[in-house]
């Protein structure tokens, strides 16, 4: 466990000191060693002491390690056996498999953090409808319910991503047997759940073992292995001095990367969150120091100022980790070996050679709503070839994307002398029924404020053709309650039927030549039926038809048109979304075209058209991120109500400009942006800052004829944004013609940059 920032302090005191504290208050239960001979397998050959290396937890200064390692191999310090805990585990299963440092260290250096913390596939693999999804900003807590109580992700992050961070594929087919098996025997520590006991895991798949050593309790969910639920180790035995002994080590060398207590400001102890850090470090710290006595050698390395969560600061703790060890260069030497003996040493633990097994059966341990049929049609490993960890990663990524899934990974075994994949799909404890948040607040444009919330429920994979039903309600100044059923159609789930209802009140404002003159009210309730297609991942079309009862109120007191009646039409959408995040993109583009044809058929005497497109472009040179969107809509010649009007004004919508200041039954809008990340946040849930600027040049028009190259609008907006955990932030200014200003500042809510 690491030192913790004073920025996150709120957050990650809430999922981690109170687990830890939990363990700590049954005191240290003893270690659950397997009845087992120390290791022998790669006993040394002469009469010298055996050497056991002990890496301890710490998070993101867990790397310093590496430095220890490349300094042991420069004196030809030998190691016989290696036992780690959490982030100490994976740099030890690492070496265990054989790596030199400088391996271990390409290895953690190339690995992109922030993706890895994050579950969900690489946008690009989902589909369209979650890549939307992720535009409406929940918080990022899902919760449902059962008889008993309510519940929520048993951590902040799955974990989704994590057994294949590591680009050597022994770690997922190595130590099926034995972790003497290895190149270095080697032990992992991890803590149950349940009784407090520590757990040291010697055989079985060494990659699910690393991650049930560093699943750190409230930030990833518990490991399940041999009915056991398994959580970081470092909460009990964050340096285990005594798992080496018990392997046969003579010597042990332990290093230690955790934080001390001393280590805090004294201004962090002024706060309830900073005190009970500081009991977490206390705590985590009090293990640490009696395993130390047991230790021939302590390595410390001084990591100040870096918390356990500063994974873009990595490759800052290698050189520490040198500069430690050749501190105690004097205590080290005398372990050291000639240059043959050493050699000989090397020969005996060379790694084994990286082979690709065939997979002789695949086995499917389902425990979500989602048909078996359903997730094996995904799976497109097949027995009798070859593994294919890389397919498998997008395998499983799809699967993952189902939505019912707290965590879908693999393990590879022999069994009877047979290579056996088992892809274990999770299911998240409160599925199929998924509850969803939200919290937003708009405010500035000359004193207006608006705060919304909407609250998301979901029946997930109601059937083996993964049916759902979702049910949306919105609270604000628009206030909506919606219900869609979505069926697809086979086992592709690529053409799909949509049922659906919404009843919908809003209190709009209506401006007169630029001027507010008051508001008018709309209500309505609709059904629709629509028969799609997924487009690959990349979009969705759709066609359709629209019913429902509508009725407009003037509150303005002006001669606004006021309707009541029936009123209903065909409609069609295609979408096409193939950005690479959803807020902050880099790369990519996207494009939605909706068309709805009223008819007097349907209802009151209205028929008219409305045609809405946009699209948006996106390009990255050098750190600075460009976008072009260009986008307009049309009546196409009919008679468009006052009530379906387009309107601009607002964020990116002629900045200057209030929302829906201008009205017209034609518009047009292109706008040139650029934004900048300036500062990105080191821990993982640290935010991230971009300044921003863009171009705006657009107007609405009555009519046709109206529209002009000359009656163009034109307006400069600037934008601080933040991305955090919660959702983004914004404060914007828009300039624009003839005294128009606007400022913004908009929290949790969903917006497209420029």
């Amino acid at each position: 466990m690491g030192d913790m920032t004073k920025r996150n302090r709120w957050v990650l005191v809430i999922v981690l000191v109170c687990p830890a504290l939990l363990c700590a208050g049954a005191g240290r239960a003893p270690a659950q060693l397997e009845n087992k001979p120390a290791c022998e397998l790669h006993a040394p050959a002469s009469d010298r002491p055996t050497i056991g290396l002990v890496l301890g937890g710490g998070g993101a200064r867990g790397p310093a390690h590496i430095g220890v390692l490349k300094v042991l191999r420069e004196m030809r310090v030998p190691v016989d056996y290696v036992a780690g805990t959490s982030m100490g585990a994976v740099i030890g299963a690492l070496f265990s498999l054989g790596m030199t440092p400088e391996e271990i260290e390409t290895q953690i250096l190339g690995i992109d953090w922030d993706d890895l913390f994050s579950d969900p596939p690489d946008r690009l693999q989902r589909t369209y409808r979650r890549k939307q999804d992720d535009r409406t900003d929940f918080l990022p807590l899902e919760f449902g319910f059962t008889r008993e109580a309510i519940l929520t992700n048993r951590g902040l992050i799955a974990g989704q991503k994590l057994s294949f961070a590591f680009a050597d594929p022994r770690l997922a087919t190595s130590g099926y047997q034995s972790f003497d098996e290895l190149a270095y025997p080697f032990r992992a520590v991890a803590a149950d759940l349940h009784s407090g006991e520590v757990v040291v895991l010697h055989d079985g798949n060494l990659l699910q073992a690393v991650r049930a050593s560093m699943s750190i309790p409230g930030l990833f969910p518990p490991v399940r292995r041999d009915g056991r639920q398994l959580i970081d180790g470092g909460v009990i035995d964050n340096l285990p001095v005594d798992v080496a002994r018990a392997m046969g080590a003579d010597i042990v060398i332990a290093v230690d990367v955790g934080n001390v207590p001393q280590e805090a400001d004294e201004g962090d102890l002024g706060s309830i969150p900073g005190i009970l850090s500081q009991s977490l470090i206390i705590q985590s710290r009090h293990n640490t120091l009696i395993q130390m006595q047991d230790a021939d050698i302590v390595i410390q390395v001084p990591l100040d100022g870096l918390s356990f969560q500063d994974f873009s600061r990595v490759g800052e703790t290698i050189a520490p980790g040198i500069g430690a060890a050749r501190a105690v260069q004097s205590q080290l030497a005398p372990l050291a070996l000639g240059r043959d003996e050493y050699a000989e040493h090397l020969a005996a633990h060379r790694p084994s050679p990286t082979v690709i097994p065939i997979v002789d059966r695949i086995d499917l341990l389902n425990t979500s709503p989602a048909a078996d049929s359903a997730v094996r049609r995904l799976i497109r490993q097949r027995a009798g070839q070859p593994l294919d960890l890389a397919q498998l990663k997008i395998d499983l990524a799809a699967i993952y994307d189902f939505g019912v899934f707290e965590l879908v990974d693999f393990q590879v075994s022999r069994e009877h002398g047979r290579t056996v994949l088992k892809i274990i799909a999770s299911g998240s404890s409160y599925a199929p029924y998924v509850f969803k948040a939200a919290l937003n607040y708009s405010g500035g444009q000359r004193g207006k404020s608006e705060v919304s919330a909407r609250l998301r429920c979901s029946w997930m994979e109601m059937n083996r053709f993964g049916g759902e039903w979702r049910n949306d309600l919105l609270a604000g100044r628009i206030s909506r309650l919606q219900s869609e059923f979505r069926q697809p159609l086979g086992w592709s789930r690529v053409p799909f039927l949509s049922f659906g209802g919404s009843s919908e009140f809003s209190a709009r404002d209506y401006f007169d030549q630029e001027k507010r003159l008051g508001e008018y009210n709309l209500t309505e309730n609709a059904a629709t039926f629509d028969l799609g297609s997924r487009l690959g991942n990349w979009g969705e079309a759709r066609l359709g038809l629209e019913y429902g009862f509508l009725k407009t109120r003037n509150r303005s007191g002006l001669g606004l048109e006021e309707f009541r009646g029936w009123r209903g039409g065909y409609t069609s959408f295609l979408g096409i979304d193939i950005l690479d995040d959803p807020h902050f993109p880099t790369k990519g583009f996207e494009s939605r075209t909706s068309l709805f044809l009223g008819r007097e058929d349907f209802g009151r005497d209205l028929h008219y058209s409305r045609l809405e497109t946009s699209w948006r472009g996106v390009v990255s040179r050098g750190g600075h991120t460009f976008q072009l969107s260009l986008s307009g809509g049309s009546d196409l010649g009919t008679e468009l109500p006052q009530f379906e009007e387009f309107t601009l004004g607002g964020l990116y919508r002629l900045s200057g400009y209030l929302d829906q200041q201008l009205r017209g039954r034609h518009y047009g809008l292109g706008t040139i942006g650029w934004y900048h990340e300036v500062l990105r946040g080191a821990g993982l849930f640290s935010p991230s800052y971009y300044l921003g600027a863009g171009l705006e040049a657009g107007n609405a028009w009555a009519d046709r004829n109206s529209a002009r190259w000359d009656d163009l609008r034109y307006c400069l907006n600037l934008s601080l944004m933040v991305r955090t955990a919660l959702g983004p932030i914004v404060l914007a200014y828009g300039h624009g013609e003839a005294g128009n200003n606007t400022v913004y500042l908009k929290m949790g809510t969903g917006f497209l940059p420029f």
